[in-house]
């Protein structure tokens, strides 16, 4: 039966290009490094060097041979390092709860620092809407979110948290919806075009439990995401709140206008929080993600 030592020296020899070459690498003697090539070549009934030259050269079949031998260690070593990565208590999942209306800018850093530092945890991004980043984290789904919140939500739900960063949402429509408006002279105006509402993923308790920014008597159509939403407010299909983030491209091209009212401000600003459970049982990625987050909020050092 062929041997992963036989495989590893196998590869030293190509690799370095001499038996002496690789009993350097492998701190092994030449006649051992010469002992575990010919086992193998009695393991596999061939042989697997060209030996008439100054330099060792693999034969046809050797090439295959290597080429193969390099797919197993790889999967021996990445097996190794999985063994590691749970020996050492570390996630085999971890989910996020992340809000739709959070910037992508904010988190991706983090996140990226995570995958290089823990590649064998997966991690799930739970995408949420309002009170659903709330939801998730209280009933475990997720180890912790980040959304737009005021900081008296995550306080009554007696979560620890941190601020990230901001977000200003706009209400904007096409430039055909806007032209169909004509004056606005107030917000009740409004009632009679459609209004695109993101629903609420979560269970609106609270001060969720009611529609933030609907008026009573509002014309309204519901999507699942925020994507679906600027999708129909481009097509013209109504009007609506979005990050300034996810339009500001449509904006500079035309495509969404924001609303104007002379007497009352549509748009407003929110923080992005990142937050947990107060007594959260988090392992070592979880953590580093805490970590993370906290860093963004203290700010560059």
């Amino acid at each position: 039966m062929v041997k992963l030592d036989q495989l590893r020296v196998l590869r030293a020899v190509v690799e370095t290009g001499s038996v002496k070459a690789a009993s350097e690498r492998l701190h092994r003697t030449q006649p051992a490094v010469s002992q575990a090539l010919k086992a193998l070549e009695v393991q596999t009934g061939t042989e697997l060097f060209d030996r008439s030259g100054y330099r060792l050269e693999l034969t046809k079949i050797g090439r295959r041979v290597y080429l193969q031998s390099l797919r197993v260690l790889a999967e021996v070593d990445d097996l190794a390092q999985l063994v590691r990565h749970f020996e050492e208590g570390r996630e085999e999942t971890i989910a996020l709860a992340i809000d739709a209306g959070t910037d992508p800018d904010l988190v991706t850093p983090v996140l990226g620092r995570i995958q290089t530092a823990f590649p064998e945890t997966r991690v799930v991004l739970r995408a949420e809407v309002l009170s659903g980043a709330i939801d998730a984290v209280k009933s475990g789904r997720a180890a912790l979110a980040v959304a737009p919140m005021l900081p008296v939500m995550l306080e009554e739900e007696g979560f620890e948290h941190r601020p990230i960063g901001r977000v200003i949402m706009r209400n904007v429509a096409a430039p055909a919806l806007i032209a169909a408006m004509g004056t606005l002279g107030r917000l009740s105006e409004l009632r009679r075009f459609t209004q695109v509402i993101a629903q609420d993923s979560g269970q609106a308790a609270g001060l969720f439990d009611r529609e933030i920014g609907v008026q009573k008597g509002q014309r309204r159509w519901y999507v699942a995401d925020l994507h679906s939403k600027r999708a129909l407010l481009v097509a013209g299909l109504g009007w609506g709140r979005l990050p300034e983030h996810m339009i500001a491209g449509d904006l500079e091209r035309g495509a969404l206008q924001e609303i104007a009212l002379p007497h009352t401000h549509l748009p407003f600003e929110a923080g992005v929080y990142a937050f947990r459970q107060a007594r959260p049982v988090t392992g070592p990625v979880a953590a580093a993600i805490w970590n993370g987050f906290a860093q963004l909020a203290e700010g560059p050092s």
